[in-house]
């Protein structure tokens, strides 16, 4: 009996001890599975992260997070002894500072793709609006070649064809305005990634610029036989133009041309170096030519200083003139010159003058005064005297007559 009872514990501590063995095996697997389901989880949940690509893609992963935390929360001591250096904490701040990050990454993204398609649309329309614009152009100008016998119906058709010119130049500058407003606030690594985004459009803003340019210089080497006016819209348009791109150009060719943004600018500057060249072998011409076509006769000019150089001139030769000699020709000549100044080029060229720099503010000013002073000189001398003698013979006959009645 006894050698039973001894038989019988032996066998329950041998079973007590396979029991507790067992038991702490399988806690110690439990612990490594804990570990390795939080490795698995954390590191899905990370490249869940890195593979977003929309706003769509990261809506759930924030609640994953929080259930992560809080599902592991309770065994942060045995995670932190398996990943150390890192921790439990650290690895849940990592994933929720990558889905911020994610998430504003993604917002920006959208937001420039937002803006490159509306960008796209809106290059779509102005060049729509373009043609529409060029083809109505050149639509009046078959019908002006069409109807030189017609005095009137020449006259409305040059007015509408100056109409659709002044319109089209309108509608290029406000887009160049809306262009510059839109990107003159953007930073360097804005720029960058707008860049990116801009591959897909079909024609970049810097290359429209370009192409727009590029039919200005054909045109104004085209036209031969525009009136000093229209030749001076032509500059006031180049000088805008060029102070939008002194402004807006560095920027768009950053954004639009991150390859090669300085020569991409420079193209741009060329083109308006040639527009200029092309309206300037047109434009002083055509200014002498009016001048002349009214009896006045300019020294030779060939830019904005010489032109103004060329009036002072004409005007003081023309001032001395009238105090040497004194005729009534001399006063026919300034008539002739303050009329054709002050109804022709000071009533319908000054905005433009001034808008294309040939003349400033202060210039036209100075012919004015200039003219004041012809104006004195170029009263004949005996009219005055013959006045001042009329005026004193009256005045003694009125006094005789006055003597006469008293007595």
């Amino acid at each position: 009996m006894e050698n039973y009872m001894k038989k019988s514990l032996s066998t329950f501590f041998a079973m007590l001890l396979i029991a507790v063995s067992y038991t702490s095996v399988e806690a110690q697997q439990s612990d490594y599975e804990i570990q390795q389901e939080f490795r698995a989880e954390y590191s899905q949940l990370a490249d869940w992260i890195d593979n977003a690509v929309s706003t769509t893609d990261l809506e759930d992963i924030s609640d994953r997070i929080d259930e992560l935390e809080s599902d592991y929360r309770g065994h942060s001591d045995l995670i932190n002894a398996a990943i150390y250096p890192d921790s439990y904490q650290s690895r849940i701040d990592d994933l929720r500072s990558r889905f911020s990050a994610a998430q504003q990454n993604i917002a920006t993204i959208e937001e420039l793709n937002e803006r490159v398609e509306n960008l796209s649309t809106d290059l779509d329309d102005f060049r729509g609006q373009l043609s529409e614009m060029d083809e109505r152009a050149e639509a009046l100008q078959r019908e002006i070649r069409d109807s030189q016998a017609n005095e009137r119906r020449l006259s409305n058709l040059v007015r509408q064809y100056r109409e659709n010119v002044e319109e089209r130049d309108r509608f290029v500058g406000e887009f160049l305005e809306d262009l510059l407003s839109r990107y003159e606030s953007v930073d360097a690594s804005t720029a960058a990634e707008i860049a990116q985004a801009a591959e897909r459009l079909e024609e970049n803003p810097v290359d429209l610029v370009r192409t727009i340019l590029g039919e200005y210089v054909n045109y104004a080497n085209q036209q031969t036989d525009l009136s000093a006016p229209e030749y001076l819209s032509m500059k006031a348009q180049h000088n805008y133009f060029t102070r939008l791109w002194d402004n807006i150009g560095e920027r768009l060719t950053q954004i639009f041309d991150a390859e090669e943004p300085v020569q991409a600018y420079q193209e741009v500057r060329d083109l308006l170096a040639n527009w200029n060249s092309a309206i300037d072998n047109r434009l002083w011409g055509a200014i002498s030519n009016a001048f002349s076509q009214n009896g006045i006769e300019l020294d030779n000019f060939t830019n904005a200083s010489g032109f103004n150089n060329a009036l002072q001139s004409y005007v003081n030769d023309a001032t001395q003139t009238s105090r040497d000699q004194n005729s009534e020709e001399d006063l026919e000549r300034f008539q002739n010159f303050s009329n054709f100044w002050n109804n022709t080029v000071k009533a319908n060229w000054g905005e433009t003058l001034m808008a294309s720099e040939v003349l400033s503010y202060s210039q036209l000013a100075s012919i004015d005064s200039q003219l004041d002073d012809w104006n004195q000189a170029a009263i004949p001398t005996s009219n005055l005297m013959l006045i001042l003698f009329l005026i004193s013979v009256a005045v003694i006959i009125g006094l005789v007559v006055a003597l006469v009645r008293k007595k």
